[in-house]
């Protein structure tokens, strides 16, 4: 987990190319032939796609030379791993070439906006030099760069660069940062529908002089400031703890798991930044075969044995409630079943367009 690669990156240039958007697990680069390079093809942790197939006779020129960087992937964890992956050849241009230089997204969904948009703005890149691909497009010069990091969670030297890049273009000077920091998922709007009884681990922490933050109430640079200057970090396994790759190397990182799936990318991160963190288990899980998966859940919370233990190590205070409730149980159960619904759903639509195709 986290194997480092020596080899040098690759670099390939197609004159005359088309970049495709995202069609049935199909979509990248491909020559004036209409061939697919297979450098463009997505080797991601997330998923995979690549390949050709058939456009349409007139197609959109552009005269312009671009960098293609891949797909965009609106969450947060892998826009790091995957939608940043070929963004190292950034770092191969001054700053005043970094200001000229155009590059292009595949459109997964949602639009590049707020945290996503400034990340790629501490790269250097004008916002106006962003290109977001929907339809296929011909341009005069389309560089590929090699993805930095890839399914298997290898990652090459370069792809550290790309977060220092980011880190020494955020002016964090005059940012206040609190020197202990629980960082909370109690806002989050998705957190509020699949996570039950975070609010109690949170509480306890308080009781401790941990200050509680909302990072995705922040800007990305407010979020480096927090990661680069705070000298202990509590938070849950998910995509927060993807921030230390903004971290400083004395951070104490603790990460208080949500299920028993390993969540491995993480891992692949915390080694590259030499960062150890003290993972303690915050949930129970009362129902065999949920949570589904990392992301979906759902998720019941809570001040555990194991936080307890912790807590008694270090002579926290904290309250003797673990914080389940009968309201958790029945808002876990619903969510459960929604989810078996919206699975059942699915898996309808798959059958049916298997069947009509």
């Amino acid at each position: 987990m986290g194997k480092f690669f020596e080899q040098k990156l690759k670099v390939e240039t197609i004159k005359n190319g088309y970049i495709l958007p995202l069609k049935k697990g199909k979509g990248g680069v491909i020559d004036s032939n209409k061939d697919f390079i297979n450098l463009s093809y997505h080797n991601g942790e997330f998923f995979k796609f690549g390949g050709t197939y058939n456009i349409p006779k007139h197609v959109e020129f552009v005269d312009d030379t671009i960098i293609y960087l891949g797909v965009f992937i609106k969450q947060w964890g892998h826009f790091i791993l995957d939608s940043l992956s070929r963004a190292w050849f950034i770092n191969t241009f001054s700053s005043y070439q970094r200001e000229k230089i155009k590059v292009a997204f595949i459109k997964k969904d949602k639009p590049i906006s707020g945290n996503y948009l400034e990340a790629l703005k501490l790269l250097g890149i004008e916002e106006n030099n962003i290109v977001e691909v929907d339809k296929p497009v011909k341009y005069r010069k389309i560089i590929i760069p090699q993805m930095a990091m890839n399914a298997k969670h290898e990652y090459n030297n370069e792809y550290p660069k790309i977060f220092k890049t980011m880190i020494s273009n955020a002016k964090i000077k005059d940012i206040v940062v609190p020197k202990k920091i629980y960082l909370s998922r109690t806002h989050l709007r998705k957190a509020r529908k699949n996570e039950f009884g975070e609010i109690n681990i949170e509480n306890n922490f308080r009781l401790n002089e941990y200050s509680t933050i909302h990072p995705e109430e922040k800007s990305l640079v407010e979020q480096i400031a927090i990661f680069q200057k705070s000298k202990e970090i509590v938070c849950l396994n998910g995509s927060i703890p993807f921030n230390v790759v903004f971290s400083n190397p004395s951070l104490k990182l603790i990460i208080i798991n949500k299920t028993s799936i390993p969540h491995l990318n993480i891992k692949a991160l915390l080694k590259m930044e030499k960062i150890t963190p003290v993972y303690l288990n915050g949930y129970i899980e009362p129902f065999n075969n949920f949570p589904k998966t990392l992301g979906d859940g759902p998720f019941i919370l809570t001040f555990s044995p194991d936080l307890v233990k912790y807590f008694n190590a270090r002579n926290y205070k904290y309250t003797n409630d673990n914080g389940l409730t009968k309201v958790i149980y029945i808002k876990y159960t619903i969510a459960c079943f929604k989810f078996l619904i919206k699975d059942c759903l699915r898996k309808m639509r798959t059958e049916l367009y298997t069947i009509g195709s």
